[in-house]
């Protein structure tokens, strides 16, 4: 069958634009001392050849050669001639050092995603790709190069950052400014510590000596203009991905406060801690004295982006949200030691009432749990409490296998099923008799040969298998890292 001129080159175009769209990643895996990288079909892109390398950007990733860290101290080992048990001998009669290979910092260059050396070893020290510019260190100062390696500025600084949004963090004499991909200084190098631009600000410190407190600095936040946006009387403590940052006085209590990026303060100062924000809200906590004990406990409760409590500051535990969820315990008068748990949502909702000794939240689907009830049993249940299974009952455990994904293992640690990613999992035990499930991320997992308690598990090979079941990769790697993109933006 003949195809059209013109419809074939329009899948030419689309594949051609698909494959320019779809990412890349790979994984740093080490063998015998040596390092490379493995795509998720378990291909060699880069073979176990380099002795380091570091993060991938712009589709190029540093590596080195001749650097070597020893893993042990100096051998010393007992010359038997000179051993005699029953006199007190000196000890270089007794010992001999046996030398070992001495530290090297070895020099460093960049691989393409193709495998090859597109930028040859040659510098000191060197940092990943960022908007097309890396940074190099060459005779003791850092400079920066482009994607074909050539210098684009000179190496005169101290210490540098990466390119972020046009700009980059550099230091001189102990003076921290910004400059542009041109490397001219935008930003003047006046403060005593600076961060990466994000969303448009950056948090710099500038010199201050406080009269309460043993600081030197104090913390504020900048535009891309250079231009300071918040006021002088606020020590910036940890900026949000959210555009808030948290603060605090000065000369005040050390008590955290949040303003936006107008440097409008959303909250005052009054929480001892503001978590990270997820699903909309942040976790707080003040600590409050106990009427009873005269004794100050931390109190936990949710704010969000607006400063208002959502759910009002006064619990004994309180996670971060998850999936639209967080475990909550409340205080009680019982001298137990014990806390009942329970399970919310965004709206500081009860999902699942106070009844639960224990509850960890898994993913959307699923918890583990230990009821006031049964407290000897412990449960896999949904968030609406049905129960799915009892560890206990059917001698099973639960790992984290990191990044949502968890395995039911019988007493020997072999996996017997898969819980989480929000959906149904098959699995087949069989296939996995002798295997210890380590980690999970990209759609992979990481395993290794089941060991007994006299094996040294650092013997073991590691390697790839797919939530199906099928090995991906071969037990062959002393480690195996997470995949990352190559062409990953910060």
């Amino acid at each position: 069958m003949k195809f059209p001129l013109l419809l074939l080159l329009l899948i030419g175009f689309y594949s051609v634009t698909f494959a320019q769209k779809e990412k890349k990643h790979l994984a740093l895996v080490r063998l015998d001392g040596k390092c490379g990288f493995i795509d998720a079909f378990g291909r060699e892109v880069i073979p176990p050849v380099y002795d380091d390398a570091g993060s991938w950007g712009n589709n190029l990733v540093p590596v080195n050669i001749g650097k070597y860290v020893p893993d042990a101290d100096p051998v010393v080992l007992v010359a038997p001639s000179n051993v005699n048990p029953k006199d007190s001998v000196k000890h270089n009669e007794q010992y001999k050092t046996v030398d070992i290979k001495k530290e090297g910092k070895g020099k460093w260059g960049y691989c393409d995603t193709s495998g090859a050396l597109a930028i040859p070893v040659q510098f000191t020290n060197t940092t990943f790709f960022s908007e097309g510019i890396a940074g190099v260190e060459i005779n003791g100062k850092w400079g920066f190069i482009n994607t074909s390696g050539k210098i684009v500025v000179q190496p005169v600084y101290d210490k540098i950052g990466h390119f972020s949004q046009g700009l980059a963090v550099v230091a001189k004499n102990d003076l921290y400014g910004y400059i542009n991909l041109k490397g001219e200084e935008v930003i003047k190098l006046q403060y005593v510590n600076a961060k990466a631009f994000e969303n448009g600000f950056a948090q710099v410190w500038e010199k201050y000596t406080s009269k309460k407190y043993n600081k030197n600095s104090i913390g504020r936040i900048i535009n891309l203009k250079g231009e300071i946006v918040t006021d002088a009387k606020y020590d910036i403590d940890d900026t949000f991905s959210n555009g808030l940052f948290s603060f605090w006085l000065p000369e005040g209590e050390l008590l955290l406060g949040l303003m936006n990026t107008k440097g409008q303060m959303i909250t005052p100062p009054i929480y001892k801690e503001i978590s990270r924000f997820n699903n909309g809200l942040a976790r707080v906590m003040i600590y409050k004295e106990d009427k009873d004990f005269k004794e100050f406990y931390p109190n936990y409760g949710y704010i969000n982006t607006k400063g208002k409590e959502v759910v009002e500051v006064g619990l004994a535990k309180a996670t971060e949200f998850y999936e639209g969820m967080a475990v909550v315990a409340r205080f009680d008068n019982k001298d137990d030691g014990e806390l009942d748990h329970a399970l919310i949502n965004t709206k500081g909702e009860l999902v699942l009432g106070y009844n639960w000794k224990q509850l960890v939240l898994l993913d959307s689907k699923h918890l583990m749990a230990i009821s006031i009830k049964n407290p000897n049993e412990t449960l896999l249940i949904t968030p609406q409490g049905k129960k799915i299974l009892s560890f206990e009952k059917e001698d099973k455990g639960l790992a984290d296998l990191g990044n949502g994904l968890f395995a039911l293992m019988n007493a020997e640690g072999e996996p017997l099923g898969l819980v989480g990613l929000n959906k149904q999992l098959p699995f087949n035990a069989s296939q996995n008799k002798g295997r210890k499930y380590m980690s999970y991320q990209f759609g992979l997992i990481q395993f290794r040969p089941l060991s007994n308690s006299n094996e040294n598990v650092s013997h073991f090979k590691i390697g790839l298998i797919n939530l199906k079941g099928n090995i991906v990769v071969k037990p062959k790697y002393d480690e195996i890292s997470s995949f990352e993109p190559t062409d990953n933006s910060l």
